[in-house]
């Protein structure tokens, strides 16, 4: 009895402790409160949020779960859809509260088509894209895209600086486009997203003349994690752009002996010089980036 007495006394303190320590509401959730006492471990969601660079071959499609939140950046090509949607019920996924389509290339937009069928979504953003000036395979593209947004009856929102998405935990910020841009690439979404001291950049193909834009008007930081622009073409991810992020991590994108080369190798030299560490989806499969606020960690689904 006494044991229990004592045992009894110890979790009270225990308690008094947790809601000392709680926040200004005073009090802590049940799986708060059996985390800190040590009753069971943490569940990821708890800790932080992860970051799924999905392997789609020559493509781009990334995953944010942020807590209760989901949001899908890209699906890759129409043949890709299904890998993404097998992806993102493997992470038990039923809702994404936003897909970001950065631009109308069919490498990052021709899955969405499959995952609007498949799952209940919030907002499809979409970036600020003149139709004047473009060619026929980008208009094609994207009025295939509007097409798309339309048939699904999506809730559509156009990107603008500063936009701010709340995910819980982290928040995801607009950066670009900045302006008017001739080559679609230009025309990207690009987003930060911002978990207490950690930073991932996912600037979708934007190229020299956007990250131009971005140095000028000062919007970027220095960051953990940067999505390689362009799948690592040498038209993106550029000295000066590399001197002002300065990333700790790249993941390129991009499919096993494509026929652009990339990454290229002058982009690799550029990373190599900065000190970062390289993840690359062709070699490695998909990527995950595991982030506490504090570190990233990673896990690939195979070794390079």
């Amino acid at each position: 009895m006494k044991k229990f007495r004592k045992a009894a006394f110890v979790l009270l303190l225990a308690v008094i402790l947790v809601m000392a320590l709680a926040d200004t509401s005073g009090f802590l959730t049940y799986e708060q409160m059996m985390v800190f006492l040590k009753l069971r471990e943490p569940s990821f969601t708890e800790a932080g949020l992860s970051v799924h660079f999905i392997d789609v071959g020559q493509g781009d499609s990334t995953l944010i779960v942020s807590g209760e939140y989901s949001v899908l950046i890209d699906a890759g090509e129409k043949e890709s859809g299904q890998t993404v949607v097998s992806y993102l019920a493997s992470q038990n996924i039923s809702k994404l509260d936003y897909i970001i389509a950065t631009h109308p290339h069919s490498d990052h937009t021709g899955g969405i088509e499959d995952i609007l069928e498949n799952f209940e979504t919030g907002t499809v953003i979409v970036p600020h894209f003149s139709e004047e000036g473009k060619d026929e395979e980008d208009l094609y593209t994207w009025k295939a895209l509007k097409k798309t947004l339309e048939n699904a009856d999506a809730d559509v929102c156009e990107a603008y600086p500063g936009m701010k998405l709340n995910l819980g935990v982290s928040e995801l910020v607009i950066l670009a486009p900045l302006g008017e841009y001739e080559n679609p690439n230009n025309c990207s979404v690009v987003s930060e997203l911002v978990h207490e001291d950690n930073i991932f950049l996912f600037p979708g193909d934007a190229e020299s003349e956007s990250e131009a834009e971005m140095l000028s008007h000062g919007v970027l930081d220095d960051i953990d994690v940067l999505k390689a622009g362009h799948h690592g073409s040498s038209t993106s991810s550029g000295g000066e752009f590399l001197e002002i992020v300065k990333p700790e991590y790249a993941v390129v994108s991009c499919g096993t002996g494509n026929s652009y080369n990339h990454p290229s190798e002058s982009v690799m030299q550029r990373f190599g010089k900065s000190g970062v560490q390289i993840f690359r989806t062709d070699l490695q499969g998909s990527i995950v980036a595991e982030s506490d606020g504090k570190k990233i960690s990673f896990v690939t689904t195979r070794s390079e």
